[in-house]
């Protein structure tokens, strides 16, 4: 049977650890629930050393190895923080795009930014404020459009491509475990 005691070795550790550490990682490796190490951090008045993230060295490493040759937005899906946040870190360290990032990712750019414009059109043919069309508004028993149904379609396969493209990407870069 596990106690719940926390003993004095857990206590040090926790006092060591708290402040630059993830919880989840201080739970794991004390067999305890990441609600009990936090409840454990407040009662002893512990606080993190740096509020909002917390880089772990597994992040750094792979900060440092692919920010130079990957898109900035990729690369903060992956690590698991805000596209913000990454750029901020990666100018503290001092790490910087390769030269030519840009010429060698120019058909990818492009793509982007083509499906970008697909997803937001110009919105200048559009009723104005406050117009009631009620020759097209939904109805009890509404059937969806052909055409209605094929960009639904295509907005899920489009989906599952991306997250395919994420699969495959962490799969290259091995960090399935993060």
């Amino acid at each position: 049977m596990i106690s719940n005691e926390w003993t004095p070795r857990d206590i040090d550790m926790l006092r060591r650890e708290y402040p630059v550490r993830r919880a989840a990682d201080i739970a794991s490796d004390l067999g305890r629930s990441i609600l009990s190490v936090y409840a454990k951090a407040n009662y002893l008045g512990l606080k993190k050393s740096s509020y909002g993230i917390v880089w772990t060295p597994q992040m750094l490493i792979m900060l440092k190895a692919l920010f130079s040759i990957t898109f900035d937005e990729s690369l903060a899906r992956c690590i698991g923080v805000s596209k913000r946040t990454l750029i901020r870190k990666a100018r503290e360290l001092g790490l910087e795009k390769e030269p030519d990032f840009v010429r060698k990712r120019q058909e990818e750019i492009n793509a982007r930014i083509s499906e970008s414009a697909k997803r937001s059109p110009n919105t200048a043919g559009r009723f104005q404020k406050g117009h009631q069309n009620t020759a097209t508004q939904f109805k009890p028993g509404h059937v969806m459009s052909p055409e209605s149904q094929a960009k639904r379609i295509a907005s899920y396969k489009a989906t599952v491509q991306r997250r395919k493209r994420q699969q495959q990407f962490r799969k290259d870069y091995n960090i399935n475990n993060i």
